[in-house]
């Protein structure tokens, strides 16, 4: 085994000015410049300057914890506000801010997705949706604050856009009031529940439980073409529900994919309940919620990390990173871990247009891919008028509809056109068997723990991987030693860097996990 290690500079210098202190603190200006400033155009600037005065990372540590927050003239209020996604288009997000929050105490975060992520047109009445959320009425009552991003398609909760503008948005938070690190939970209901299961799996560290309230927990691997891996849910615990009758995702279903979930090592805490795909069947379960998470603030250091990635974008997890992943055979412990299901849901495949007030279900987007809305040439601005017999008044009755006929079944639309009444046939596709994670990649996969200045991997498939250490994880005045697959990889001194310290906090802006350097370790 070759080894190939990367320690960042080690900047820690002593440097005394008047009475004992760097440089009479000099660089306090520049680091507080840069921690209030989410996106400061000089920040390469500002940490040479605080380089420049070289203080240790003990103090720049101290200072970043001990950051203070301004009054908010906001605190109480919901407050709408925009953003612009990483593909240059403003989209609306909205801030709540409970009436006690105080700006010296550190504040639980509740980040809310709503469902319905795919549709055409972003949510018109952000703040509406706000004050009929039971979830952010769930953060007020516990003097949380909550931030509820939205989004479309093209910026889903499973696609990078909308990912990112969730990530950059607890970011922004984080910087403008006191967010208790180790208390930042996710909720959703459908598509919101989904992202949850999606966060688990693949960047779950700035969490500490997710709420999945309805979900599929395969969507982001279905509609999103991620990559991603059951044994991951075991690093984030995750408060889970389904009903009986979900058109959706129904209990009988979904209860095998937990099932499958846990036996890969998934915290998953899962209830069942009779009702629909309908939030009013779930929402009796907030109280529950509300215990479940504050039950659970986020270990930053855990003394085991399993991690499963097929991309090393979604590589990293808590203190652990793998940066390269081979085409090697995987190790014998290295289990897939998947379930096969029925797809057995009628589907036409279109997006209706709300804004539509005439009698009829109009269309407005057709759904990418193989669905019967293309294939019997169904058009945007089509209105539905009736479904074989029975006459499609509003979109109840379309689903009244859908309840009558099955996968296979011949079925015609009869739509309005121009003016004119057109008929179009065809036929539903046949119920078809799929795995609720696509396998399109080969994946690595590692089991690491610490104790006593030493950490223990296990790799599979595994080309280098990255150790991120911080001083409650590791004695710094003792070797550290870093044993993969039996073979001790590295054996020394972590020197702290000061440059990576205020790197990484700025990427992440997670005052609880101030590393102060990085082992790379190339096993090739």
């Amino acid at each position: 085994m070759r080894l190939s290690i990367t320690l960042l500079l080690a900047v820690v210098v002593a440097f005394l000015g008047v009475g004992g202190s760097s440089a009479e603190a000099g660089w306090e200006e520049a680091l507080d410049t840069l921690v209030a400033a989410p996106d400061d155009a000089d920040r390469a600037s500002l940490i040479a300057d605080v380089l420049d005065y070289a203080p240790s990372w003990q103090e720049v540590a101290t200072r970043i914890q001990s950051t203070t927050f301004p009054a908010m003239d906001s605190v109480g209020q919901t407050v709408l506000r925009t953003t612009v996604c990483i593909d240059t288009v403003e989209r609306p997000w909205v801030l709540q801010i409970p009436p006690d929050y105080d700006p010296s105490v550190p504040t639980p975060l509740l980040v809310v997705l709503h469902g319905g992520v795919g549709s055409a047109e972003v949510h018109d009445d952000p703040l509406g949706h706000v004050a009929e959320s039971e979830q952010g009425a769930l953060a007020l009552e516990h003097g949380w604050i909550s931030v509820f991003p939205f989004g479309q398609a093209g910026a889903t909760w499973f696609d990078e856009v909308g990912m990112t503008n969730i990530r950059n948005l607890v970011r922004t938070v984080k910087c403008e009031l006191n967010v208790d690190d180790d208390r930042v939970w996710m909720a959703g209901f459908s598509d919101g529940a989904s992202a949850g299961f999606a966060h688990a799996m693949l960047e779950p560290s700035d969490y500490a439980a997710f709420v999945a309230l309805n979900g599929h927990m395969g969507v982001a691997s279905l509609d999103g073409d991620f990559p991603t891996y059951a044994p991951n849910m075991s690093a984030t615990p995750i408060f889970a529900t389904t009903t009986f009758d979900d058109g959706l995702y129904p209990s009988h279903k979904m209860r095998r994919s937990i099932e499958m979930a846990r036996e890969a090592g998934a915290d998953i805490y899962y209830r069942e309940f009779p009702g629909g795909h309908d939030f009013d069947d779930v929402k009796d379960e907030l109280p529950a919620v509300a215990r479940f998470l504050e039950r659970h603030p986020r270990d930053p250091f855990p003394t085991r990390i399993v991690w499963e990635a097929g991309s090393t974008d979604f590589g990293e997890c808590r203190w652990f990173a793998i940066d390269r992943i081979t085409t090697v055979e995987p190790a014998q412990w290295h289990e897939d871990h998947n379930v096969a299901l029925t797809n057995d849901r009628v589907t036409i495949g279109f997006q209706p247009d709300y804004e539509f007030e005439g009698t009829g279900i109009s269309v407005g987007v057709l759904s990418d891919g193989d669905y019967p809305a293309r294939n019997i040439g169904l058009q945007a601005g089509d209105v539905i008028v009736k479904a074989d017999d029975a006459r499609m008044d509003s979109l109840p009755n379309l689903n009244e509809w859908k309840a009558t006929v099955e996968r296979g079944d011949a079925f015609e639309m009869t739509v309005l056109r121009d003016g004119e009444s057109v008929i179009l046939r065809g036929a539903l596709p046949d119920a078809a068997a799929y795995l609720i994670f696509k396998r399109d990649v080969p994946s690595a996969m590692i089991r690491a723990g610490f104790a006593a200045n030493r950490i223990d991997v296990q790799t599979s498939r595994v080309g280098a991987f990255r150790i991120l250490v911080h001083p409650d994880m590791i004695v710094l005045d003792q070797n550290l030693v870093i044993v993969a697959d039996g073979e001790v990889v590295f054996d020394e001194l972590v020197e702290p860097d000061l440059e990576f310290l205020i790197d990484n906090y700025l990427k992440n802006r997670d005052r609880s996990l101030l590393f102060v350097a990085e082992v790379v370790v190339d096993l090739q």
